[in-house]
C-alpha cells in the first residue's frame, strides 16, 4: 500500500527533473561545456553561475602532460549592458576586458583595441564545436582554435 502512495510522487519527480533538465539545455549559453582540440592537448571549459555570468578556463598541455598555457575567463552579463569578456592570463599576465560587439547567439565578437594582442576575440558555435579566433583590430595575425565537445 505504501508503494502505491509513493509511486505517483516518484513518477512526478522523475518527469519534473527531465523537464527541468531539458529547459536548462534549451536556455543554456552556447559556450557552456567542455571543449577540446582534436589532439586532446588544448581544453576550454565554461560553466554558468546563477547570476548569468559564465566562468571558464583554457589551457594547453604538452604531449607529456605539462601545462604550457593557462588563463581564466569570465563573461559578465548584466541586463541592459554590453556583455564583457574578462581574461586573466597565467603567470605574469594582466586582466584584460573585451566588450562585445553585436548581438545574437551565433557569433560572439569581443573587442579591445587598446590591448596589444589579441584585440579581437570571436567565438562561434556549430553543432558540437566551439570555434574561436583571435586577431589584431585590422584583422591581421589571425589564430584559430577549433574545439569539439569533450568525451
Amino acid at each position: 500500500m505504501r508503494f502505491a502512495a509513493v509511486l505517483p510522487l516518484l513518477l512526478w519527480s522523475g518527469c519534473h527533473a527531465i523537464g527541468t533538465e531539458r529547459a536548462a539545455e534549451q536556455s543554456a549559453h552556447p559556450f557552456i561545456g567542455c571543449w577540446e582540440s582534436p589532439n586532446g592537448l588544448s581544453r576550454e571549459v565554461w560553466l554558468e553561475d546563477p547570476s548569468g555570468w559564465l566562468m571558464g578556463y583554457a589551457l594547453d598541455r604538452s604531449p607529456d602532460g605539462a601545462v604550457r598555457f593557462f588563463e581564466h575567463m569570465r563573461l559578465e552579463r548584466m541586463e541592459g549592458e554590453t556583455d564583457v569578456l574578462v581574461v586573466t592570463g597565467g603567470r605574469e599576465s594582466d586582466t584584460v576586458r573585451f566588450e562585445r560587439e553585436g548581438a545574437g547567439d551565433e557569433l560572439f565578437r569581443f573587442v579591445n583595441p587598446t590591448h596589444d594582442y589579441p584585440q579581437i576575440i570571436s567565438y562561434s558555435r556549430s553543432d558540437d564545436q566551439l570555434n574561436a579566433e583571435i586577431s589584431k583590430i585590422d584583422g591581421s595575425d589571425i589564430r584559430r582554435f577549433d574545439k569539439s565537445r569533450c568525451d
